[in-house]
């Protein structure tokens, strides 16, 4: 999927000179998705780490060209919760929501798994709605509970309901692992960062804002990419169907 994914971004990205013309979601205010969705404990008590993270010895560090740093981290830290992540602790201080960046500790107990499963399940119900509501209500009826659980099903698929993690007093967002160079997609919705231009960015008033450092905002910011290519593909009439429209949305928004 992740590889369909790049060749349609690449398709896009080349025949057209611009990007922002393409994508109606980078006309959207930021105050659209910069407000506190979960009601979490932030990060603003949590030190600064005082030490180099290379020290640590949790992974091998990339660097990608005027962009991040990339790191790969042991199975011991990130414990099956992605592989490939950018690492935001002072990018994303006082943002990062501790109640969805848990720890390995943390993620290997199963009772705390569990809380953390629905704590995201609500925040998709709640963050959808809130989308829906934001943008006129125009869903209804069996076409607005059908799309909020497309919802959910588009947050698991494309990132397996994880956004961040924390390994002591660093924390991470989790990246698609799919590239090394400059396009890469971050977080729970995986909106992407950049193309092969390191000058021209995709969604970047929301790189801009730091949205990536919420889940909150990050979930608000792509089901409202997936919003607006649904409204579209809702009114092609080859997709007559409630799940021709729902299809149709995703396959243009992976």
């Amino acid at each position: 999927m992740r590889i369909v994914r790049w060749a349609l971004l690449g398709l896009l990205l080349s025949s057209s000179p611009g990007v922002t013309a393409e994508y109606p979601w980078e006309e959207e205010p930021a105050s659209r998705w910069l407000r506190d969705f979960s009601h979490s404990a932030r990060d603003n008590r949590v030190p600064l780490p005082t030490t180099q993270l290379e020290q640590e010895g949790i992974g091998e560090k990339i660097t990608v060209h005027d962009l991040f740093d990339r790191w790969v981290l042991n199975e011991s830290v990130h414990v099956g919760r992605g592989t490939h992540f950018a690492e935001v602790t002072k990018d994303c201080k006082g943002k990062i929501e501790l109640d969805f960046a848990l720890t390995a500790a943390q993620w290997q107990n199963r009772a705390r798994q569990k809380r953390y499963y629905r704590s995201v399940d609500r925040l998709v119900i709640k963050v959808g709605r809130q989308l829906l509501a934001d943008f006129g209500n125009q869903l209804s009826g069996r076409e607005k509970a059908a799309f909020i659980r497309a919802l959910h099903a588009l947050a698991w698929q494309e990132s397996l309901w994880q956004h961040s993690i924390r390994y002591k007093n660093w924390f991470f967002v989790v990246l698609s692992g799919g590239s090394y160079n400059a396009l890469d997609d971050w977080g729970i919705t995986q909106v992407a960062r950049s193309h092969g231009r390191p000058d021209e960015l995709l969604n970047e008033r929301f790189f801009a804002s730091k949205g990536y450092c919420s889940i909150g905002s990050t979930l608000y910011y792509g089901f409202m990419e997936y919003y607006l290519i649904y409204m579209n593909a809702r009114s092609l009439p080859c997709n007559d169907s409630a799940m021709d429209k729902l299809i149709g949305a995703y396959n243009q928004y992976a």
